[in-house]
């Protein structure tokens, strides 16, 4: 994943729906300065106004925060899980045995790579 600022981040999801910074304000509840502000980076917009940006912007607000630094899940966790949810109850336990295996699999690698 691309590693830009948060602002940046909101800048690029605005310009995807072409939208202006005033309509994104009005779409979600706030002031044309606040989304002038946050696509700045001078402030960290709090979870509340987050949650407004998500539905305004149609994104999983879960990857707000995380992008926003509310969450230490990392963002590509993040889209995995999104994605899981669209598949059936079996192809996600599927999933998540091949990913679990996978993340246990590194672990014992990386206490491996310690003991030497």
């Amino acid at each position: 994943m691309e590693n830009r600022s948060f602002g940046q981040y909101i800048i690029q999801l605005r310009d995807k729906k072409s939208i202006s910074q005033r309509k994104l304000a009005e779409l979600a509840g706030v002031t044309n300065s606040t989304i002038s502000r946050i696509e700045a980076d001078m402030v960290k917009p709090d979870p509340a106004t987050l949650e407004k940006l998500a539905l305004a912007l149609d994104v999983d607000k879960s990857l707000l925060l995380t992008k926003c630094g509310y969450s230490e899940i990392p963002e590509e966790f993040v889209v995995i899980a999104r994605k899981t949810g669209e598949l059936s109850e079996e192809k996600r336990m599927e999933a998540f045995r091949i990913f679990n295996a996978t993340i246990d699999k590194f672990l014992l690698e990386d206490d491996d790579d310690e003991e030497e």
